[in-house]
């Protein structure tokens, strides 16, 4: 997980990704919990409990339109935003982050969050690919408007 957050590491800089993989000051080392896992494993379940729901349980032909399946797209994102922001900007608040890392800023939450909604789209997408045609009314859905 840790790798594919770090292609996008230009959004919210080396510095807060180096706290989100885990470096502890004391140790020298990457020894706390690597957020980037908690992160990235949250947002993939999100994905999939959303397409889960969309295609087996909402399963109707009203829902059977790309632009319901964007409700459903748009509900996750702003889920998985916020989880990422919220998971570092705590982290900013409480002063988790350790000293020998240079300031990180409001900014760089905000860049995180980013990254974890390109993320989402790439997984709920796939997972739509994949779990789509299992359902009786849905298996159209995105690509029929």
């Amino acid at each position: 997980m840790e790798t594919i957050y770090r292609w996008f590491s230009s959004l919210f800089g080396s510095n807060l990704a180096e706290h989100l993989s885990g470096w502890n000051e004391v140790t020298g080392d990457y020894t706390e919990t690597n957020l980037f896992f908690f992160v990235g494993i949250s947002a993939l379940i999100i994905c999939i409990a959303a397409c889960v729901t969309y295609y087996y349980i909402l399963n109707h032909p009203r829902w059977n339109r790309g632009f319901k399946w964007l409700i459903f797209l748009i509900t996750v994102l702003i889920i998985n935003f916020l989880l990422a922001f919220g998971t570092c900007y705590s982290d900013l608040l409480a002063g988790n982050i350790s000293s020998d890392i240079s300031a990180i800023s409001v900014a760089e939450c905000l860049g995180f969050g980013l990254a974890n909604i390109i993320v989402s789209i790439v997984a709920f997408v796939f997972c739509s690919l994949i779990i789509k045609w299992g359902s009786r009314n849905c298996k159209f859905s995105p690509f029929k408007f």
